[in-house]
């Protein structure tokens, strides 16, 4: 059996929510934003890689949590969150890929955030699992 990456595992992400004041027993999903958008690519290359970002995303009652990862390492940096509460997202939308799916959430004011979600992360069990539930809960 395959060791994930202790960045990776449940527990240590679930202790970090709990830590916060979330819920320890939410649903959660790795995503990264879109740093290779076709406009960042062609001003700034294979440099546009370099703002890559990878979030924890929880879904919480209340809203969703976004815990930013260490680009090193991949640890989560609570002091690097954000929260967005249901009642200020207008629409959530998946749009499914091959290797990715993208993730598009439209706030009330019309501003958009973007992120690709990998269907499948190796050694990483339970988020497929996530990604399946919390696509049947946006359907």
């Amino acid at each position: 059996m395959k060791k994930t990456q202790k960045w990776f595992e449940e527990h240590y992400i679930n202790g970090i929510k709990k830590e916060m004041g979330y819920d320890s027993e939410s649903l959660n999903l790795s995503v990264m934003n879109n740093p290779s958008s076709f406009g960042k690519v062609m001003l700034f290359g294979a440099l546009s890689s370099l703002s890559l970002r990878m979030y924890n995303l929880s879904i919480e009652e209340e809203g969703l949590l976004f815990i930013q990862r260490n680009v090193m390492n991949n640890e989560l940096l609570t002091e690097k969150s954000n929260f967005i509460y249901h009642d200020e997202i207008q629409t959530i939308r998946f749009k499914k890929g091959i290797l990715q799916d993208k993730l598009l959430i439209l706030n009330k004011e019309g501003k958009k955030l973007h992120f690709k979600i990998n269907k499948k992360i190796a050694r990483v069990p339970w988020h497929k699992e996530s990604l399946e539930k919390v696509q049947q809960m946006y359907a």
